[in-house]
């Protein structure tokens, strides 16, 4: 049988490993999709360890930063960016939380994936934030501010990468 030819065979093979017809799926095709699904996860924890080295790279070149001089004059860096950058990182935090709920409880385990893409674009927004106050500068607290920004927003790529490896 042709898979070409019928537009829902794949749909069939994925929902039920039946083809149309009643004809069942051979053997070496249930073998390449499951070889094809397992290079799929394994290119998600790849994705997934590049976005954590990332977000512990950086933390880990912010302590590169030094602070202003405080006889300099006024810091560079207003209090309130900093705290706005910290604030924005409870976010990802918190969608994280609901990832690992949604993976606890079994009829939202269909959510645990979006909750972690929610998760990782709030962490995106903060590691912009974070970074923008540390290459602005600014005094001590500013900066260990951002930069406890920095690792709390790494927490969905980390739980992620833990949480792709714990389905290999």
């Amino acid at each position: 049988m042709d898979l070409a030819v019928q537009p829902t065979a794949i749909h069939h093979v994925l929902l039920g490993g039946q083809l149309p017809g009643g004809l069942w799926l051979p053997d070496r095709v249930r073998e390449l999709l499951e070889w094809l699904q397992a290079w799929l996860l394994v290119g998600g924890l790849a994705l997934a360890a590049a976005g954590a080295l990332l977000f512990l790279g950086s933390w880990v070149l912010a302590h590169l930063r030094r602070p202003a001089v405080a006889a300099a004059g006024p810091a560079r860096v207003h209090g309130l960016a900093a705290h706005a950058t910290l604030w924005t990182s409870a976010a990802p935090i918190a969608l994280t939380l609901a990832a690992a709920a949604t993976s606890l409880l079994p009829p939202l385990a269909p959510f645990t994936l979006r909750m972690f893409a929610g998760a990782v674009a709030a962490a995106a927004l903060t590691w912009l934030l974070a970074v923008g106050v540390i290459a602005w500068g600014g005094r001590r607290e500013a900066l260990a501010r951002a930069r406890r920004a920095l690792l709390l927003a790494g927490t969905p790529w980390y739980c992620l990468l833990a949480w792709l490896a714990a389905r290999m």
